[in-house]
């Protein structure tokens, strides 16, 4: 009885001691934690940096700007939060000082001896490059920043203007620097509205493929004009086109309809049809050729395929049913291709950043695939199709 009594005195005593130190304790994380959160808060709202596990400063402001990464020591930014409104800006068009990310500095233009820099970090093929470029002027413009640029094809097949083309090893070196920071665009083709109001403080690298016209239409002459194609290309174009031309015996008043054919890669790489990059099929050229034949007279189609084999045997099919005519671009390179479907009249679109940029440089209609990318596929995600098509082009499928 006795021993039995002690043991249980024990286990009492046990429980007692420890609820006597855990009492105390959870009132004190009670306490602290909302004063922890206020200083948070107030962080965030003054624009100061707190610090993430990384050890990178997270800028964030009520705007909804943080920095997601860091890459060689350089903070990724990017905008999470609420859209921007007009209250957002002063009666300059700077973001407002209270929204503004950066600690050190106020929202102030940069005096020109102290020119800031923007530039963009150039992946995959010449599309891509467009696009990124195209974004990188616009941002430039709209923040009073200079542009640089890392080694790229387009340097060989544009006459680019007002930007400082460098070398790998320059540019690398160039923006390692503690005074960059990268914005990170997010999807590949959802138009990011932050790009408009980048931090004043630093100079910025624009990661990401900016597949939208909302990042750059609203100046486009200039963007045209940056994509003016040197001489030797534009010459080649001509020469092509007016060989096509000719070759249907048209009078010189034809009406001249541009059809991009993707196939190649895009048919052979299940990687594509996994993400839904679904291809249009002779259906889809059929009602886009036809929409042409019966509202313009003297129709020549002129197709730019990597896909001949399946394009002269659907499309010559739809021009004997249609009774019109189709030519093909072949034996050139791609530059000297764009360069002609852009010269064209009118255009038809395939998929993809080529297709995409031929038609945005051409100066007629557009009829584009509205079946890329699939719905609910992995790209599907990705990609708004209201960012990305321009309203005015004709959607078919």
């Amino acid at each position: 009885m006795r021993l039995s009594w002690c043991l249980t005195k024990l286990r009492l005593r046990r429980w007692h001691i420890f609820y006597t130190l855990l009492i105390p304790f959870m009132m004190l994380v009670y306490v602290l934690a909302p004063v922890n959160r206020r200083i948070k808060h107030q962080q965030a709202v003054n624009g100061e940096p707190s610090h993430t596990t990384t050890g990178a400063p997270n800028i964030r402001t009520r705007m909804g700007w943080m920095v997601i990464n860091t890459v060689n020591k350089i903070p990724v930014v990017q905008y999470r939060g609420a859209e921007l409104t007009n209250k957002s800006f002063d009666e300059r068009g700077w973001l407002n000082v209270k929204n503004n990310p950066c600690v050190e500095e106020t929202n102030k233009p940069q005096p020109e001896s102290k020119c800031l820099q923007i530039t963009v970090e150039i992946q995959s093929r010449m599309g891509n490059h467009m696009f990124m470029v195209a974004a990188m002027i616009a941002a430039a413009n709209m923040s009073g920043r200079c542009s640089i640029i890392s080694p790229t094809p387009m340097l060989k097949v544009f006459n680019l203007q007002n930007i400082t083309a460098l070398n790998k090893g320059e540019w690398k070196k160039t923006t390692t620097k503690s005074n960059w920071l990268i914005f990170d665009s997010g999807k590949i083709a959802v138009y990011n509205p932050a790009v408009r109001v980048l931090p004043t403080c630093k100079n910025v690298i624009l990661r990401g493929f900016f597949q939208s016209w909302k990042y750059f239409h609203h100046m486009k002459p200039e963007i045209v004009k940056q994509f003016t194609f040197i001489p030797k290309v534009q010459e080649k174009a001509k020469i092509a086109l007016s060989n096509a031309v000719k070759a249907v015996k048209i009078a010189k008043t034809a009406t001249v309809v541009g059809i991009h054919v993707r196939r190649g890669d895009i048919i052979k790489d299940p990687f594509y049809k996994r993400h839904g990059f679904d291809v249009p099929d002779a259906r889809y050229f059929f009602k886009a050729m036809t929409y042409f034949q019966k509202k313009y007279s003297n129709v020549v189609f002129v197709v730019a395929t990597n896909g001949i084999e399946w394009s002269k045997a659907n499309l010559n099919v739809v021009a004997n049913i249609l009774g019109t005519n189709v030519v093909y671009l072949q034996g050139n390179s791609p530059e000297v291709d764009m360069a002609a479907l852009a010269m064209s009249d009118h255009m038809i679109m395939s998929l993809g950043t080529y297709s995409w940029w031929a038609a945005y440089l051409c100066k007629g209609e557009v009829i584009y695939f509205s079946g890329y990318p699939r719905d609910g596929s992995i790209m599907g995600g990705k990609l708004k199709k209201a960012d990305y098509y321009l309203p005015y082009w004709i959607g078919m499928k």
